[in-house]
């Protein structure tokens, strides 16, 4: 009876995805025992959540770069289709799993019961927390620190426990440990330093390590988004992809391979466009991201309104993004922009108060990173400074630049080094 129902919940919403509206609150892709199913009906949560319709063509498609074959997954939706007349029974096949699934779930806690006379009462409290969240469709994010350390300290001094995400910069990535769920990771810097090109490379490095990102850059358009992408991947310049009228010599060999490979990033998920953060979490909520990247902070719109008082507004909404990164357990990066003060110093470094239009940016944050350019006169080299981190230490790095190729390397100078160079640079009369 469950398998029937979880293809009949699958079939309906191929017949018409807006069956979803009955069911959507009510079941989840973990309730579903068939893991093919599940993984079905989580495709089509992502579609609903993101508005568009997705075809048995295109989910066999979707499904089968995940490595599941592709016969096994023609199979399921072609029984699951033809065994659906209409959508009108969504609902109670929908209740069906579900309380097939809490009866699973309901074997799995009494089987994990050891009742004792020493501390029963703080026993049957955690049971019936446990089964009042059952009962609701909720998780239980209470726990005790005994629970958490036993969960936890095998993750530690081996290779194996901490797989970890990384930015894919050696140098910042050992001051940093990673990111971590939960974390709020603020990038600022002034206009024309490359920080919307240093997170479009740290999202092609996550990619490399098999974590899926979702980016929203609420700046540029995809088209501008996909440049920045080809010419990092085929190492031909912006300038000349843009104004080229036809391919010189082994460019056209080289446009089509980065092309390939882009062509298969299916990890990458790019949405431009004004947004809120209560739409990127209804956007999100079942895409199953690794990170979150926002390209920035300013121009995303608070969940209601403050009538002009524009430090109210940004303050909510990193408040907001704090609290989504918390709620959905991943590491949110948030561009920002910084104000003029740093322009007055001498070295030009950026400290974490000129973060622009709220202080509570610092507070949020569990790191901020801020970049400059070491020369007025030259783009080639940046510093990058972790200036806040709370779980790990603060230092510098300097990067290298090629803007047009919009690529940052480590160059393994030291800060000292590089300012002595910048100020070579200031001083030289052929520029």
């Amino acid at each position: 009876m469950n398998y029937s129902a979880e293809q009949n919940v699958v079939g309906a919403l191929f017949l018409d995805i807006s069956n979803m509206d009955m069911i959507y609150g009510l079941l989840s892709a973990e309730m579903f025992k068939d893991a093919l199913l599940g993984r079905i009906y989580l495709e089509f949560q992502r579609a609903y959540d993101n508005g568009y319709v997705i075809s048995p063509a295109a989910m066999i498609q979707k499904l089968s770069s995940e490595n599941l074959p592709e016969q096994i997954i023609a199979e399921a939706i072609k029984s699951s289709v033809s065994g659906t007349v209409t959508g009108a029974a969504i609902k109670t096949d929908a209740c069906v799993i579900a309380d097939n699934f809490k009866a699973r779930s309901l074997e799995k806690i009494l089987n994990s019961v050891k009742v004792s006379p020493d501390g029963i009462e703080k026993q049957t409290g955690e049971l019936i927390i446990r089964l009042e969240g059952l009962l609701d469709n909720r998780r239980i994010a209470a726990k005790s620190l005994s629970d958490i350390a036993k969960e936890n300290k095998g993750k530690y001094f081996t290779d194996n426990g901490r797989a970890g995400i990384y930015t894919g910069f050696p140098v910042l990535d050992d001051m940093l440990g990673g990111l971590e769920g939960g974390d709020m990771i603020v990038i600022g810097a002034r206009p024309a330093v490359g920080k919307s090109a240093f997170v479009t490379q740290i999202a092609a490095n996550l990619e490399k390590q098999g974590k899926r990102v979702g980016f929203y850059n609420l700046e540029m358009q995809e088209k501008q988004v996909y440049e920045r992408f080809v010419v990092s991947q085929s190492g031909i310049g912006l300038t000349r992809l843009r104004r080229a009228k036809r391919f010189l010599g082994d460019e056209k060999e080289r446009f089509e391979s980065a092309n390939e490979i882009l062509e298969k990033k299916e990890n990458i998920v790019i949405t431009t466009g004004s947004r809120t953060v209560n739409e990127i979490r209804s956007e999100s909520r079942h895409m199953g991201y690794d990170v979150i990247i926002i390209d920035y902070l300013q121009l995303l719109h608070a969940d209601k309104e403050y009538r002009g008082n524009r430090y109210a507004e940004v303050g909510s909404v990193s408040r907001a993004i704090k609290s989504l990164a918390m709620e959905m357990n991943v590491p949110i990066i948030a561009l920002s922009q910084l104000n003029r003060t740093s322009e007055v110093r001498e070295t030009k470094e950026p400290t974490m108060a000129e973060l622009r239009e709220a202080g509570d940016i610092e507070q949020d944050a569990s790191v901020i990173i801020l970049m400059w350019n070491l020369s007025p006169k030259s783009r080639e080299k940046k510093g990058c400074k972790v200036e806040k981190q709370r779980q790990g230490k603060t230092g510098k790095v300097v990067m290298d630049f090629n803007g047009d190729l919009m690529q940052f390397v480590e160059s393994g100078q030291s800060i000292e080094e590089a300012q002595e160079w910048a100020k070579a640079d200031d001083d030289c009369p052929f520029q």
